[in-house]
């Protein structure tokens, strides 16, 4: 994840995976965190928190410092509140809500570089109108970045629509392709 690394803060990054590369991806992210001393926020759609962080601990990635939010596992478990480093959201549709914990996650760090990772875009997608889900983007994106903040923004190849193709050219400013040959 040499392109984390070369990023300037502000900017927006676009991290199109194939589906047996996703936890690679992750893994690289996480990784990346760690060098750096950043922190990151690391928004849930698509696997839980509670999966996310257990995967990275069976392969000794340190996820303590990473403040997660999570919007999938109170609409399949009913996980709700606070738990750990994890701040639950009721489902992916809440957008407005995805929005407030980020920033609130923000400000709350001392941290000076922050890297906000929306995993997936895919599954947002599948839970909110593209029209809706394409405001949300710019706006995230757009504050986001006017506040010194990166954003990586994860897509699984194979899932991948036109419109969605659209969607992250008009707000990333570098697109990645992982995995593959």
């Amino acid at each position: 994840m040499e392109e984390l690394k070369s990023a300037e803060p502000s900017s927006s990054i676009s991290i199109e995976v194939e589906g047996d590369t996703y936890l690679d991806a992750i893994k690289g992210i996480m990784a990346c965190q760690q060098l750096d001393g950043c922190q990151l926020i690391y928004v849930a759609a698509t696997v839980s928190a509670e999966s996310i962080m257990q995967a990275m601990e069976l392969i000794g990635i340190d996820v303590s410092d990473v403040r997660f939010i999570d919007c999938i596992s109170n609409m399949m478990t009913g996980t709700q509140g606070v738990k750990r480093n994890v701040i639950f959201i009721e489902s992916p549709t809440m957008l407005e809500s995805i929005m407030l914990k980020i920033e609130f996650i923000r400000k709350k760090t001392a941290k000076k570089r922050v890297i906000v990772v929306l995993d997936s875009l895919n599954t947002l997608h599948i839970h909110n109108d593209w029209k809706i889900l394409g405001e949300f983007l710019h706006i995230l994106v757009n504050s986001l970045r006017s506040r010194g903040a990166m954003i990586v923004i994860l897509s699984i190849k194979e899932q991948q629509s036109q419109d969605l193709n659209m969607l992250l050219g008009l707000v990333s400013d570098r697109t990645v392709r992982a995995g593959g040959d």
